[in-house]
């Protein structure tokens, strides 16, 4: 079931609730009203029967104000009325005769009964076989009746029913305008982002989300929606490039590799040493490859939440380490280190020494041989050990850091190219430090150098 015919339902349920507790209301009421008019009437019985008693005739009738809202009578088997006891209000009311003859006739006693009126009103009635005379036994032909009329109490149950009627149709329409704005609020935009959803699963690229009065749930659903497309965008965008981007940096040694077998086949290395020199270059290109596959592998493995060896790592000896293996590299390389004995964290030591290895290589490769290279390594109080690799080197313009750790990505493309590089390097270092639950920054300017500031839990 839809949510439109859902809130239809519930608006409906909530109108036959109010429909119920109305007719409940009206029906209590008008029972107690009566009740009521019943106990006027029968609180009216002693007053009529004196008045019975006393007057026998209508020559000399009761006063009005004494009578309050009160009719007392005598009806004759002829179908003749007298009126012993008017209205306060100085009206005869006209009981039907017939209506109370027609009633009064049956075993009614002092039970009240509805009678009409000539005048089109009613009455509430008692009525009892009257005594001609005293000791006389009370005959049949002739009826008192005692009368009080509904008037009153039929207004009072209108008046209400009105007031129900009014109000049930200002509930209805309340519900309906509620309904209304609900949808329009609700279930229409949740309707236009399904219609736009299908379009775009459907291959529409160009479908886009409509947009909503700002501070609604509809434009917070619409933003995430919008926020949800946008970044699968550039997550396929990025697939895209990174497939692109491999394609090219395999192809490019793979290009090399059949070009010397082409050269091979077709007999250009008969001269003494010219197969030598290209099984050499062949060997080099295919080096390269591996390189870049193995670096896709550790890739695909840190996405997918490689488990590593953690244990206490000594981070003054991973420094020492790492300072040998840039003298190894570039022997008139000036290399500092700056670090207290006894800063350990917990990680993996290979996977450790593999990322600031290759943040050293970054900087051996991308500065002059003159530039000095530093590794510092400190604990913080909170638990946090910051390890750091300094160059004095030219830096890097913002537009080139701020891509610094995307894969594939060069801030110079030949350079990279030359010196052996495929653009994944610092994505490795990011993910390894991401691995042990770190961070790495980069702090650079032109002219500048860089430093690659890395925290650690302890």
């Amino acid at each position: 079931m839809t949510l439109r015919a859902r809130l239809a339902l519930a608006m409906a349920a909530i109108a036959t609730a109010f429909a119920v507790v109305g007719w409940f209301v009206v029906t209590t009421q008008r029972r107690s009203l009566a009740d009521e008019l019943d106990r006027r009437l029968e609180n009216a019985v002693p007053l009529a029967l004196n008045v019975l008693e006393n007057r026998a005739t209508p020559a000399d009738p009761l006063d009005p104000a004494d009578a309050g809202q009160l009719y007392v009578g005598v009806l004759h088997a002829d179908g003749r009325l007298d009126t012993l006891v008017a209205m306060s209000d100085g009206n005869t009311p006209a009981v039907d005769p017939q209506d109370a003859q027609a009633n009064a006739r049956g075993p009614r006693g002092l039970t009240p009964f509805n009678v009409g009126g000539v005048d089109g009103g009613e009455f509430r009635v008692v009525t009892m076989p009257r005594q001609v005379a005293p000791g006389v036994p009370a005959s049949p032909q002739a009826w008192s009746v005692i009368a009080v009329p509904t008037a009153d109490t039929d207004a009072a149950v209108q008046r209400l029913m009105l007031t129900a009627a009014a109000g049930g149709v200002a509930i209805l329409l309340v519900l309906g305008v509620t309904w209304l704005w609900v949808v329009r609020l609700g279930v229409r935009p949740i309707t236009e982002m399904t219609a736009a959803a299908d379009a775009i699963a459907a291959g529409d690229r160009d479908a886009r989300l409509p947009s909503y009065p700002a501070g609604t749930e509809a434009a917070h659903l619409s933003t995430a929606f919008g926020e949800m497309l946008g970044a699968r965008d550039a997550a396929e965008g990025r697939l895209r490039q990174f497939v692109a981007d491999a394609s090219h940096e395999l192809r490019t040694p793979l290009t090399s590799i059949r070009g010397y077998a082409d050269l091979y086949h077709q007999g250009a290395f008969r001269e003494e040493g010219k197969t030598d020199d290209a099984m050499r270059r062949v060997g080099k290109e295919a080096e390269r490859m591996g390189r870049i596959v193995d670096d896709l592998l550790l890739l695909s493995k840190l996405d997918q939440g490689v488990a590593l060896q953690i244990g206490a790592v000594d981070v003054s000896q991973l420094l020492a380490d790492l300072e040998a293996d840039a003298r190894a590299l570039q022997p008139g390389r000036e290399v500092r280190r700056t670090v207290a004995t006894g800063v350990t964290c917990r990680g993996d030591a290979q996977r450790l020494h593999q990322a600031l290895l290759a943040l050293v290589h970054n900087a051996l490769s991308h500065t002059p041989a003159d530039t000095p290279l530093t590794l510092t390594a400190t604990a913080e109080a909170a638990g946090r050990v910051v390890v750091e690799v300094v160059d004095t080197g030219p830096g890097m313009p913002p537009e080139v850091a701020a891509h610094a750790f995307e894969r594939f990505y060069r801030g110079d493309p030949s350079r990279s190219r030359h010196s052996g590089g495929s653009g994944l390097g610092l994505a490795i270092v990011q993910s390894i430090v991401e691995a042990h639950g770190g961070t790495i920054t980069l702090h650079t300017a032109p002219g500048q150098g860089c430093r690659f500031r890395i925290l650690l839990p302890a």
